[in-house]
Formats: structure tokens, sequence, C-alpha cells
């Protein structure tokens, strides 16, 4: 602590911190920074009033999931107010977490990976072939759709790594390979007469939900803790970010790009393995419906609680949207077309909302804040922003003695 010799105040006081990169402890002596009191009168700054997290700004998915509530729950009281309408959402919709939260790594690491629908329905092929006609066990079979993962993600980080393709192609051709394989092994038709075993993998387990929703949960704990918690998830954000200025860094930007790819595809060749023993059976194009709704989901995410991709955003994301489309089916609207139309319109809105936030924060002005939209702009005369109110203001506005920081009046014309 420190304190000032004239005035006797105290200038600086001991805080604790910790650093970011040791992620090590130190007591420092913090300087405390003398608040200036503003003339009401001339303040033209925001209102003390935040929103913080509450902003729709920061959590608009769940405004959106109270509005989808009103909204059903008025136009089909009998159906949606049922407990069995949203556990049917939660374990429909446990796979498509699985996705999308895989789906986040390498997005975080700035790269795209389009061949996740293709390794779900490769991995989920391998494991109904090798089960039904081969005779394998259950385990082995779960570990050759993992190897499938495997091979594929390691596959998409030569290319884009090595060969230096654009994850976009690399991982699109990459996709189109996967699906000629899955089409190849099962001779193109649905595979059945799964083992029972296999199929208790996805039974219920508490309450009516299936035990695909816990295998979502845990999966999503442990990709937070690695996002939130570890140097990994520092640098993957980090190579994403900036890739150069984190190479030169010393971060080891092409290793993490390589391994986010491989994360996505075990991901994905896991939600392959629920997604055959779930249903029963499988077919060659069996992933292909999962590869939009992910991709809206890790947007959409991307847009609520951290500005940036993040395991919970994504899976609210997941259940909100997933409720709107059950809503509509419920309602009648549709029930082959609007899932893909839902999807595709939040797919604009989240890209569209990130872009706008990334370019209003990037430095733009704000069109909504009192400090950057003054008299000159329109909506600051239209809402009188920055304008001095009273002749006696103006006049004390013009005079040489007036101060706006002064607090105490000493800048007060003497009488």
């Amino acid at each position: 602590m420190r304190i000032d010799e004239k005035s006797g105040e105290v200038t600086h006081r001991p805080t604790l911190k910790k650093n970011k990169i040791t992620r090590r402890h130190r007591v420092v002596n913090e300087r405390i920074e003398r608040t200036k009191k503003v003339d009401s009168r001339f303040d033209a700054r925001r209102s003390p009033i935040k929103w913080k997290t509450f902003h729709p700004r920061n959590i608009g998915v769940v405004y959106l999931y109270g509005l989808i509530w009103v909204v059903f729950m008025l136009w089909v009281p009998d159906t949606w107010l049922t407990w069995l309408t949203h556990r049917s959402v939660l374990n429909q919709n446990a796979i498509l977490v699985v996705v999308a939260i895989g789906l986040l790594v390498p997005l975080s690491a700035g790269v795209f990976d389009l061949s996740i629908a293709g390794t779900i329905s490769a991995s989920a092929v391998m494991a109904a072939w090798g089960m039904v006609e081969q005779g394998w066990s259950i385990p082995v079979a779960i570990l050759a759709s993992l190897v499938v993962g495997v091979v594929v993600g390691n596959l998409n980080g030569f290319l884009v790594v090595k060969i230096r393709i654009d994850s976009f192609i690399a991982t699109l051709a990459t996709s189109s390979i996967l699906t000629a394989f899955a089409v190849w092994r099962s001779n193109n038709r649905s595979i059945l007469g799964f083992p029972d075993a296999f199929k208790s993998l996805s039974t219920q387990f508490a309450f009516g939900l299936n035990k695909t929703v816990l295998y979502a949960l845990v999966l999503g704990f442990v990709l937070w803790f690695m996002f939130e918690h570890t140097a990994v998830g520092r640098y993957l954000f980090a190579t994403g970010g900036a890739r150069e200025a984190a190479r030169l860094a010393g971060v080891q930007t092409d290793r993490y790009v390589w391994g986010s790819l491989v994360t996505s595809a075990v991901f994905a060749s896991i939600a392959g393995v629920l997604l055959a023993s779930q249903f029963g059976s499988t077919q060659a194009q069996s992933g292909a419906p999962y590869l939009l709704p992910a991709f809206a989901a890790a947007f959409l995410g991307a847009t609520q609680f951290k500005d940036r991709f993040n395991v919970w955003g994504a899976v609210l994301a997941v259940f909100v949207l997933q409720s709107g489309v059950k809503g509509l089916q419920l309602a009648g609207v549709g029930t082959t077309w609007i899932e893909s139309l839902f999807f595709g319109i939040a797919l604009l809105v989240a890209v569209g909302f990130s872009s706008f936030r990334k370019r209003v924060y990037g430095g733009q002005r704000r069109w909504w804040r009192r400090e950057e939209s003054g008299p000159e702009f329109f909506l600051g005369k239209l809402l009188g922003w920055g304008r001095v109110k009273g002749d006696q203001s103006k006049q004390n506005a013009k005079e040489w003695w007036f101060d706006p920081e002064d607090a105490e009046g000493h800048h007060i014309k003497p009488s």
C-alpha cells in the first residue's frame, strides 16, 4: 500500500493477480484511479444501467427459447406442456450435440471440417458390417469405428497442414470419399440385426432419458474443461484468431490444426456408433442430416456467453433450435422440409450476427451509444443526445470559467 505524502490519500493497494501463462498468483500494487464527477447537465456518457450477462446480445438464445415457449404454449398447449415432448427433444438430439461440440474444436482453430457427415456414415456402417456380417464382438466393432475416425482425422490433417489444401475443399473431398466407402461397404442397403447388448448403449437410464444424453454431457464437460482451463484451449483459440501471430509467439499451430481435425473426426465416429445403436439399423447416408444442424448450432452458440465458440452455447443452441422444430411439427406446419428451413435460417442469422458484432466491436461507430452518436448524427438529432438544455447551461458552456469536471464548484462565476 502506498500513501501520497501531500494529500495523505492511498494511491496504491495490494492486489492478488494470476498470470495467464504461468497460472501463478502474485501480489502487485494496483493504482487506485480517482473517480471524476461529471456535471450531469453535460454528461453524454452511456446510461449507468448495464445488462452485463443478461443482455440479449449475450444470451439471446435464452430469450428465443422463452419466446418459443410462449408461442407454442398458446398454440398447442395439450402437447407442448408435457415432459414427453421435451424428453423426446433431448433423446433425439443428443447425437447432434456430440457432433456439434466435436466440430467446435476445428472451428476454434480456424479450419472447417465438412467431412463429419461422411465420418458418421462410415463409422456406423463399419460397426454394423463388423457385427452383423463378420461376427465381430461389440468392443472390436466399436474400436474399428473409432479407428475410422482417427484415420479420417489424420488424412484431413495431412491434406490441410502438409499439402496446404484449404480445409473447406479438403474435408469436402474427404466427405465424398467416405460416402463412397459407406455405399460400397453396405452394398447400398440398410444393415439390420444388431445384438441387444449393442442396442443397450442407447437405452433409457433415468427420467425417460437415453444414455446418449449422458454421453453427450460427459463429452461436453471434457471439452469445456479443455477449452476453459487448459493451455491447449488457449492455444487453439490463438491459432484460430491469428495463426501467424500465434506461430511467431511459439505456438505449434500446425500441430493444433492437425489435432483439432482428428478430434472432430473421433467425435463424429462416436456419434456414428451411437446412431447405429439408437436406431438399430444404419445405411450409407445416415450421417448427412447432421451436417447443417451441427454448423448452425456451433455458429449460433458462438454468439452466446463467450463471444466465441463455446461448448454450452452450442449445446443450448441445439436444444433451442430443435425445440422450435418440434413445436412446429406438433402444430402440423410440416414434417419433412421444416427442419432444413429452420436450421438454414438459423445458420444465416448466426453467421450474419457474428459478422455484425465483429464489425461493430472492431472499431466502427456504435449507433446505439450516446458517446458515439452525437448531435451530428441522425440518431443523435432524433433523440437529442449531446444537446445542452437550458439557457443558463448554454451560457455557462461558452464562458471561460466553466469546468464540468470541477465537482467542488470552483468554476462558478463569483457574484
